[in-house]
């Protein structure tokens, strides 16, 4: 029987939300907004999606059935809004919390955060969603036991060596070559079965249906955090971030290179 049944219990600590919580305190670089900068910034913001009041800064309300959202997720994409990489537990040279695994979100960006994520989200995430193997970090496994190809939450424990904590110490730590090297980013947008493709480096790609891309896009973003995509839509309209030669410029990719973006030519 897996390893991972009597590995999630202990990390509980009684938490039992999907999502991480937002630590604003936490280490960012000086790019970065903090909450009160984004409001300031947003306050007087008035678009088609938000004509008759201020955009909320507590949550993301555009859906999956809004016109504007192809363009949404071409324009998060753009913008790396939800590239993120583990960082070891208790932070990457910073003394955090332990009680979670610490997500870094956009590096280097106005949205750049972190949140703590429950261990049992966490450990579903890599393990699962990803479909970690051991021999994806023989280096790492291959001290202990050789590796075979078994799910990595088959190997790791709560506090048996191998343990999570050591592994997310070898894949998110200062030295180590994984820091930024699994870095989970988009690399397709497939509009017509409605899917986000992801790489995570290691040869992995994994697939999120639309709403489940949403759960990563609500981790960084609310509707104030992305009043320039609503004022981008409302100057260049539909289309403006997922149409190739929407303003007449000449296009360079062939039919094969421009199948590869997801992105629609709009000259033809």
């Amino acid at each position: 029987m897996p390893r991972l049944k009597y590995v999630l219990p202990v990390f509980l600590f009684g938490v039992s939300l999907f999502l991480g919580h937002p630590s604003y305190g936490f280490p960012t670089s000086p790019s970065a907004w903090t909450n009160s900068q984004w409001e300031a910034r947003c306050a007087k913001v008035r678009t088609t999606f938000n004509p008759d009041s201020p955009l909320s800064n507590t949550r993301l309300s555009l859906n999956t059935q809004d016109p504007r959202f192809v363009d949404f997720l071409y324009w998060v994409w753009a913008n790396k809004i939800t590239e993120h990489q583990v960082e070891q537990v208790g932070g990457t040279e910073w003394d955090g919390p332990t009680n979670g695994v610490i997500f870094h979100w956009a590096p280097g960006s106005r949205w750049e955060m972190h949140t703590v994520v429950p261990f049992k989200h966490a450990i579903h995430h890599i393990a699962e969603e990803h479909n970690w193997v051991d021999t994806m970090f023989s280096d790492f496994f291959d001290q202990y036991k050789k590796s075979t190809g078994v799910s990595i939450a088959q190997r790791l424990s709560a506090d048996k060596a191998p343990t999570w904590a050591m592994f997310l110490k070898h894949i998110g730590g200062p030295e180590s070559p994984y820091y930024r090297y699994v870095f989970h980013q988009e690399s397709f947008i497939d509009t017509k079965n409605k899917k986000v493709i992801m790489v995570g480096g290691q040869g992995v790609e994994f697939h999120y249906s639309y709403d489940r891309y949403m759960h990563e896009v609500k981790e960084v973003l609310t509707d104030c955090k992305a009043f320039q995509f609503f004022q981008l839509y409302d100057h260049y309209g539909q289309g403006f971030a997922s149409k190739l030669g929407w303003a007449g410029q000449p296009l360079p990719f062939t039919d094969k290179q421009q199948s590869q973006t997801g992105l629609t030519n709009s000259n033809k």
